[in-house]
């Protein structure tokens, strides 16, 4: 219970007033007892001087007329209810005592105070007779003649009404103390309330806070030390929930920027236990698990045994080849005092960085491939016509017809290169419309007809019935469709068939295809065959003239359509490529309808 500052504070305030009403009743019952004694042993001695006065010449002349002399004690002991006695200058009792009392014919203290009497000092004292159960004024007093002891006078008085008096007083400081005790103790609870209270609700909201609930504000009741603890406090949960705040938001910031890096991020501790995975790592990794250490992860990349961690300042840098990725590691600490408190690694997947490299070596190493063979038959044919080697007008004429062709195939493939970096850019502009499929067909076959019926194919048409309209760009569909069929013209043997036709396979979406009979393409070729001058036969191809880009383009322009292109194929049974678009009344018409023409219009 004293452990509550409550009642610590009540406990020493009802002492302190206890002490001092204890203190002030006291100090007032001995001044009232002192005064109230001072005043009765003044007045006995005044009678006892009168009694000494009457009795002085009967004491001097050895006469002693003891009826005279009880009479007299008689007379001022029944009045003032006193035991008097009277003795002469020898100690002789001239007269008995008015009332015989014990304590009165005790020869232990009355031959002490009669031996002072006599000696001529007075002599008092106050003692507790057992017998009566209350005090007694003892007072012993020299009669003189002069400066002659001539007897003893001896008063014995009762202090009962002293005493009876002293403890109404005393049962009235014990009420009065009592009382208010009762209205201090209640003052104090009150008093250390208003303390304690504001205490208590300090602590319980400080225990919220510790809990991480924020509660509301105290209310402050007062301007003194208490009300600026609660103005502080109230300070401190504002200036703690705004901090608490800003580390939860700067902590989502951090986790988000994490969890959508590209690159893996390792945390560690100094000792080399993994403190944070994000997915980026945990991928690339190949784990999930947070169990494991630094060095087992390195020990996993370096395919080492004793891999030692860099204690400078300079961070370790490594391109390692894992599970058919290239990835870079940086490792690095961040101390504190020259301690490391941690390790960071930084996993960066540079596969696609090397494939991209790579293509753009091989994109460039094909393109000067490409125009090698034209630009020196060019040049060889012009030095010839140049320095008069040729005189014949039939030969000039077969020599400026190569260097036509060649032109004209340099022309092509330099009108495919831009196309293509048109449509990275997103720089070319899709006007949608809706399609008539059925329409577009019949255009391609009048216009390769003639093809056609040089290469000895037939090309067919399938009859697409009631077949609903597609969305797209017209003159951009044509042209993958044309790419698609001179390359099944190309690459059908005569007395082949081309197929063109068209079907509804989802209720958003038509699949428009291609089907030959030619000489197919091999499975392995296959997945690579809408790259960039990509050949399957690069010999007969550039015999064709082809420049290995118009597959490439088609995929770009389904792409940029919102479909898909497939191919299917067996060698030597013919080859099916086939590509998707939105119906012109479905939802992803509309929303290319709504969205997709300024996508490219850049």
């Amino acid at each position: 219970m004293f452990k509550s500052v409550q009642w610590k504070i009540v406990f020493l305030y009802s002492l302190i007033i206890l002490f001092a009403m204890q203190l002030m009743g006291a100090y007032l019952v001995q001044s009232l007892e002192s005064y109230y004694l001072h005043n009765y042993a003044n007045s006995l001695e005044a009678q006892g001087r009168l009694i000494s006065s009457f009795l002085e010449r009967y004491l001097v002349e050895e006469r002693y007329y003891e009826e005279y002399i009880s009479e007299l004690i008689k007379e001022f002991g029944g009045a003032h209810q006193l035991e008097i006695s009277v003795l002469d200058r020898y100690g002789r009792t001239i007269s008995p005592p008015s009332t015989v009392h014990t304590a009165f014919t005790s020869p232990s203290f009355r031959q002490q105070d009669l031996i002072l009497a006599l000696s001529g000092t007075r002599s008092e004292s106050i003692r507790y007779d057992y017998q009566a159960g209350r005090r007694f004024y003892y007072l012993a007093l020299p009669v003189k003649s002069g400066q002659t002891v001539v007897g003893a006078l001896y008063l014995k008085g009762s202090l009962e009404e002293i005493d009876l008096t002293l403890r109404e007083v005393k049962l009235i400081l014990i009420s009065a103390s009592a009382l208010v005790m009762s209205i201090a103790v209640f003052l104090g609870f009150v008093l250390a309330r208003t303390i304690t209270a504001p205490i208590q609700e300090v602590t319980s909201r400080a225990a919220a806070l510790a809990r991480g609930d924020f509660p509301d504000t105290i209310k402050v009741r007062s301007q003194d030390e208490i009300g600026r603890l609660g103005e502080m406090f109230n300070f401190l949960s504002r200036r703690l929930k705004e901090t608490l705040q800003e580390i939860s938001a700067e902590k989502t910031k951090v986790e988000t920027i994490l969890n959508y890096m590209q690159d893996g991020i390792v945390a560690c501790d100094h000792q080399g236990k993994i403190i944070h995975l994000n997915p980026s790592a945990a991928r690339l990794l190949g784990c999930e698990s947070r169990e494991l250490e630094l060095k087992t992860i390195l020990k996993t990349l370096f395919a080492e045994e004793n891999v030692s961690l860099p204690a400078g300042d300079e961070p370790l840098s490594r391109e390692v080849i894992y599970k058919d990725k290239v990835i870079r590691l940086h490792l690095a600490y961040y101390p504190e005092n020259s301690f490391p408190l941690g390790w960071l690694v930084v996993l960066h997947d540079a596969t696609q960085e090397k494939k991209l490299i790579h293509m753009q070596q091989e994109f460039v190493a094909n393109v000067s491939h490409e125009l090698k063979t034209p630009l020196t038959t060019i040049k060889s044919y012009v030095e010839t016509m140049l320095h008069g080697a040729v005189r014949s007008d039939e030969t000039r004429k077969k020599f400026l017809r190569v260097v036509e062709q060649e032109t004209e195939r340099m022309v092509n493939l330099v009108q495919d290169l831009l196309i293509l970096s048109q449509l990275d850019a997103q720089q070319i502009s899709l006007k949608l419309e809706k399609i008539d499929l059925a329409g577009l067909f019949q255009e391609l076959a009048e216009q390769m007809a003639m093809e056609c019926d040089e290469a000895g194919l037939e090309l067919v048409q399938e009859d697409l019935g009631k077949l609903p309209l597609a969305w797209g760009d017209r003159d951009k569909i044509r042209q993958v469709l044309l790419n698609l069929l001179e390359n099944s013209v190309k690459y059908t043997p005569a007395g082949g068939q081309i197929r063109l036709g068209a079907r509804q396979l989802l209720p958003e979406t038509i699949m428009v295809f291609v089907e030959d009979t030619g000489i197919g393409i091999p499975p392995e070729d296959q997945p690579s065959i809408f790259e960039r001058f990509y050949r399957v036969d690069k010999a007969r191809s550039r015999k064709y003239g082809g420049t290995g880009l118009g597959l490439a383009i088609a995929r770009q322009i389904v792409e940029a359509h919102g479909g898909t292109i497939a191919v299917e194929s067996e060698p030597g049974k013919g080859t099916t490529i086939s590509f998707s678009l939105p119906l012109a009344n479905s939802e992803r018409a509309v929303l290319k309808q709504g969205g997709g023409n300024k996508e490219w219009e850049k």
